[in-house]
């Protein structure tokens, strides 16, 4: 293999690493609040019905999120990661500081542990 053959696989292979590197990073506000959208998103789903029964909305919106700290999980995939957050459900508005753990997987960023 000739030198600049050989330099111009080390710059590929060393721009990949970058790249999944830089993809494999904590999750960011954003992914953090869309995480949490979406497991508030299936337990609204699952109390649709029961709220429809006796007349009540017994849904909880996040109204808004904020992002306090990450580090990765210790013996556990992802990131255990800080938040605070605003919740309006069927007791009315109340500020949340919660912790939990992010993952990323094949459709974004799920949460365990809320």
């Amino acid at each position: 293999m000739s030198r600049f053959s050989l330099a111009r696989s080390f710059v590929v292979v060393s721009s990949a690493c970058l790249a999944l590197a830089a993809c494999s990073g904590e999750p960011s506000e954003s992914d953090m609040k869309a995480a949490v959208e979406q497991a508030y998103g299936s337990v609204n789903a699952q109390l649709g019905g029961v709220g429809k029964l006796i007349g009540k909305d017994l849904s909880t919106k996040v109204k808004s999120f904020k992002k306090l700290a990450c580090s990765e999980a210790k013996g556990n995939p992802g990131f255990a990661c800080d938040f605070q957050m605003v919740v309006d459900g069927p007791l009315g508005e109340k500020t949340e500081n919660a912790s939990a753990r992010f993952v990323k997987g094949d459709k974004g960023w799920a949460i365990f542990g809320m």
